[in-house]
C-alpha cells in the first residue's frame, strides 16, 4: 500500500479499484457492522440487556468508562471519555466529547447531566483514567495524549 500511495492525498482521491487492485477485494473477508451506537449491556439474571446510552453520549467516540456511584444516590453513573484527533484520512478529528456524566436510575437507564452541572471538561484524546481514594477523597484522574494529567476532585463520600 505505501508502494502504490506515496502521499495521503493521492491516497485520498483513489478509488475502490486504486487501492485493491486484481480482484483483492473479491477475495477479502467481508464483514457488516449492524451496531454504531454507544451501548451498555445490563445484566438480569444469567442474560444481558441492551441499553442504549443517551444522545449526549453518540457525539464523539468512547475510549474510557468509569462506572461509580458519583453522586452517592445508591445508583451507578457513568463517565464516559474518549476522541480522537490525529486521523490520518480527511475525515477530521472525532473530539467532541469533553467527558460525558450520565447519572444512573438504578433500573438500567441513564441521563445526561451537562458539563455546567458536572464540571467536566476533558482536553484531549484520552488515553487512562482510573478513579483513585487519596486520603478518603475520590479522585478522577484522566491521562489525555500531549496534555498534562486532569483531576478532578468527586463529591466527598458520605
Amino acid at each position: 500500500m505505501r508502494k502504490r500511495f506515496t502521499s495521503y492525498k493521492d491516497y485520498s482521491t483513489a478509488t475502490m479499484q486504486d487501492i485493491f487492485p486484481n480482484g483483492e477485494l473479491q477475495q477479502s473477508k467481508r464483514l457488516q457492522v449492524s451496531e454504531t451506537n454507544s451501548v451498555c449491556y445490563l445484566r438480569t439474571g444469567n442474560k444481558f440487556i441492551k441499553q442504549l446510552l443517551p444522545a449526549e453520549a453518540q457525539f464523539s467516540m468512547i475510549t474510557k468508562i468509569i462506572c461509580d456511584d458519583f453522586d452517592h444516590d445508591g445508583y451507578k453513573d457513568l463517565v464516559l471519555m474518549g476522541n480522537h484527533s490525529d486521523n490520518r484520512l480527511k475525515i477530521g478529528s472525532i473530539d467532541a466529547n469533553y467527558g460525558c456524566l450520565l447519572k444512573g436510575d438504578g433500573r438500567g437507564g441513564f441521563s445526561y447531566l451537562p458539563q455546567s452541572v458536572s464540571g467536566l471538561n476533558v482536553a484531549g484524546d484520552v488515553k487512562a483514567a482510573e478513579l483513585m481514594k487519596i486520603m478518603g477523597q475520590s479522585y478522577l484522574m484522566i491521562g489525555a495524549a500531549d496534555h498534562s494529567l486532569q483531576v478532578y476532585k468527586t463529591r466527598q463520600d458520605k
